[in-house]
């Protein structure tokens, strides 16, 4: 039995949930405040602070094994659905395999490519070798 998590495009649950997380606490504010232009103050000010969330740069602490692993998961298929994409898009803390991470070329997002699925691998093998002295 396989779980797959399937987020794009959303149900009707998820309009609710979000429909519910921005209007319900607007309706409550502007009952208690007796001000309807809490009604859009409120939702605006809610995506005005997860945006400002979202733009926290962040840094992911991995070692180079972990980054191997997630890297040859995509080589393999066996990736969750946004796996790649916080291997690829999200900064890591080693400034070395921050390098490694932003010389993956766009050419990896697909192996279309018999040559490409080389590029990988060696780079997967270079990962699980360990810095060069």
């Amino acid at each position: 039995m396989s779980f797959h998590l399937q987020l794009y495009p959303p149900k009707a649950r998820d309009w609710t949930i979000l429909l519910l997380v921005l209007f319900l606490p607007a309706a409550l504010t502007a009952y208690l405040m007796h001000s309807l232009a809490w009604l859009v103050g409120v939702p605006f000010g809610i995506v005005v602070l997860m945006l400002l969330i979202a733009a926290i740069p962040s840094k992911r602490h991995v070692t180079a094994e972990q980054f191997a692993d997630e890297l040859e998961k995509h080589l393999l298929g066996t990736e969750g659905p946004w796996d790649w994409d916080d291997a690829t898009s999200v900064r890591i803390a080693d400034p070395g395999l921050e390098a490694v991470r932003m010389s993956l070329g766009e050419n990896l997002d697909t192996l279309a490519r018999d040559e490409d699925k080389d590029e990988l691998r060696a780079i997967i093998a270079d990962l699980r070798r360990g810095p060069s002295t």
